[in-house]
């Protein structure tokens, strides 16, 4: 994905949360709240933009961590909930040092228990509306995404390992042949020869319905069909793979001979 395409909030989550956190910094400096009164308009604007992008930046990374073990939340809300707590723990120390640096008061200054005792008040300060905010995000993208790619039978015939069933989740004009997977967070992109979409699906579930004769897993979040793939390269200690429709993926160290392997294997197929 370009990085035009990156910073799409109508495609990209990440160019959702930025846009969502433009949104409600501009929201605070308008609404003028406490926490930032006296500050004059840079300093305001300056202390909203921080405190929200670095929230949603630490629960964007919260929610990559946890979504590694997904199955032990068994439900993706109680994941996101998760994560939104995790954020404004880390970001309690954060707020105070925030406070500090733009010279706001702070009440607790003399209080005995020290920095562990503020970190904790901050924290439980933070923790609601931290929590309910990235609730409220991902709701718009789950809930958008259910309306929109509802379950559909896969043209083409019976689904199998070369037309999963989540194909059928895809926009209709967008159901082609199957060229790449990557995984945003609890989402799933999907790159097919009619373009790419994201729906509600999990990564690991996804390469299941595939099973393991389908294509390759190149990165712990990227998945390709060799028969795609138009090229490998190196530079800087990293290798990637070029794909038909442009998109150009990372591939992990640990995979790189396999990878190397299997795209060879389809040049020598092709040629012949």
């Amino acid at each position: 994905m370009r990085w035009p395409e990156r910073l799409d909030p109508r495609r990209s989550w990440t160019g959702f949360l930025l846009t969502a956190g433009l949104g409600l910094a501009a929201l605070f400096i308008l609404l003028d709240p406490a926490p930032s009164r006296g500050l004059g308009l840079p300093a305001k604007a300056a202390f909203w933009l921080l405190h929200i992008l670095g929230i949603l930046a630490l629960a964007q990374a919260c929610q990559l961590v946890l979504s590694r073990h997904a199955r032990a939340f068994g439900n993706v809300w109680v994941s996101v909930a998760a994560a939104g707590l995790a954020a404004s723990a880390l970001f309690a120390p954060l707020a105070l040092g925030l406070d500090h640096l733009f010279g706001l008061p702070d009440d607790a200054a003399g209080d005995a228990g020290g920095l562990l005792i503020r970190g904790l008040d901050e924290w439980r300060w933070l923790a609601p509306p931290v929590t309910l905010v990235w609730l409220g995000l991902n709701a718009v993208r789950v809930l958008r995404l259910r309306v929109e790619t509802p379950s559909a039978p896969v043209e083409g015939g019976t689904p199998g390992p070369a037309r999963p069933g989540f194909l059928g989740r895809l926009p209709a004009g967008r159901r082609g042949d199957l060229i790449a997977l990557s995984a945003e967070l609890h989402y799933l992109r999907v790159y097919t020869t009619s373009g790419d979409a994201l729906i509600l699906k999990g990564f690991g579930e996804a390469l299941a319905e595939l099973g393991p004769d389908a294509g390759l897993r190149i990165h712990r979040s990227h998945w390709i069909a060799p028969a795609h793939a138009v090229e490998v390269s190196r530079g800087g200690g990293r290798m990637q793979v070029r794909l038909a429709n442009g998109l150009v993926l990372p591939v992990a160290r640990s995979r790189r001979g396999e990878v190397t392997a299997a795209i060879e294997r389809q040049v020598v197929s092709v040629e012949a």
